[in-house]
């Protein structure tokens, strides 16, 4: 099974951490920067991986990803297309973030609490 961490570019890997705390439009752009250089199988297989998981179905839609755009990424087709993109980034992002363990490291509000993560 393949971890986004085995596909993204080492240096995105690396810095993602440190990336969460950078202005949101340089974030966004790292990313899909990330996954458009990544070859198209290899995310495909990646993004499989991830809805292989028991909980994916459930955290595509907390990521508020549509029904379609989570079948269109479950077949693992079109993922760098643009009107695709911007849900593969989010998929890649949560992939990434429970990989590397950094959703303990996020500080979240009081008024937060009640909510899942």
């Amino acid at each position: 099974m393949l971890k986004m961490i085995d596909v993204l570019e080492q240096n995105l890997v690396q810095n993602f951490t440190h990336s969460l705390n950078t202005h949101p439009a340089q974030f966004d752009e790292l990313l899909n920067q990330g996954i458009l250089n990544t070859p198209d199988s290899v995310l495909q297989q990646a993004v499989i991986s991830f809805f292989n998981r028991a909980d994916a179905i459930e955290s595509a839609q907390a990521l508020d990803i549509s029904a379609e755009s989570i079948q269109a990424l479950q077949s693992g087709v079109a993922l760098k297309d643009d009107s695709y993109l911007t849900d593969t980034a989010k998929i890649v992002a949560l992939g990434l973030a429970l990989e590397t363990n950094v959703l303990t490291q996020l500080e979240i509000s009081d008024c937060l609490q009640d909510f899942p993560v």
